[in-house]
């Protein structure tokens, strides 16, 4: 089934959240009052236009197919703020928000995106658009993306921490860890100043998450990640917090306890 359709057809109930990873940091939540809100898309080729690092894998969408209702970037980098696809896309879809930190901000203001449209989202700041709570918190993707974030969702009563870019900082990463976290997105890639693999196990411990996906991996040839370490290391050091491998252009429904298949 076509990815769309698989978007289009996933109907949460109350308590449930429709979770679809696009490849490298990107995902789409679908909650029940079927609004989508999407984090940090990479559809275009623009990465390989500007750093000369290839995809593995084809988008899951054409750019045209993205419409979300709430568009969050964690960071101003070519594969979290894909400034190839969001000014068209955002000019199509006129009542879409787009959440970013002052510098994927002031790029986006730059892009004649209109502002109507824009929220600056740094670290601390609370925003509820529909039935999203977005809360920003700390990440350390070191002097390349100083005003990185990390990014807290609430809808239908689920708590999901998106790490964003970051290294292992145990303490600035306590405030997230104790938001009662039902899914822990995180990278794995260990490039990048990202945490690798056995940090991302110690995050994981940190947060004690109901369930962790993650990601960051396998989107490009040369961009480090070990996935088969975080299965180790999950196994060896985490074995009472449930994960889940997710292919890209896969879809889940969480609620809470159990994840199920979307069209499966």
């Amino acid at each position: 089934m076509y990815f769309v359709e698989k978007v289009r057809t996933c109907n949460p109930k109350e308590g449930e959240v429709g979770i679809f990873w696009l490849g490298q940091a990107g995902f789409l939540l679908k909650n029940s009052k079927n609004e989508i809100l999407a984090v940090d898309p990479y559809l275009s080729d623009a990465v390989e236009r500007i750093c000369g690092l290839k995809r593995l894998m084809m988008p899951v969408l054409e750019p045209e197919e993205l419409n979300p209702n709430v568009l969050v970037i964690s960071h101003h980098d070519e594969d979290h703020l894909d400034m190839d696809i969001i000014p068209e896309m955002m000019k199509r879809n006129p009542k879409t928000k787009l959440l970013a930190p002052k510098t994927a901000y002031n790029m986006c203001l730059d892009a004649k995106i209109d502002k109507k449209q824009l929220l600056q989202f740094d670290e601390g700041t609370k925003i509820t658009c529909g039935g999203f709570e977005i809360e920003a918190v700390f990440a350390d993707h070191g002097d390349h993306a100083p005003d990185a974030v990390g990014i807290l969702i609430r809808t239908d009563g689920r708590v999901f921490y998106f790490s964003g870019d970051t290294s292992y900082q145990c303490e600035r990463m306590k405030y997230a860890a104790s938001q009662d976290v039902d899914v822990l997105i995180v990278p794995i890639n260990g490039e990048y100043g990202n945490m690798n693999a056995l940090e991302a196990v110690e995050l994981v411990n940190l947060v004690k998450p109901k369930l962790t996906i993650p990601s960051h991996f396998w989107t490009f040839i040369r961009h480090g990640s070990e996935p088969y370490m975080f299965d180790r290391e999950m196994r060896l050091e985490a074995n009472d917090c449930p994960f889940y491998f997710m292919c890209q252009g896969e879809g889940i429904v969480w609620d809470g306890t159990v994840l199920r298949m979307v069209n499966s």
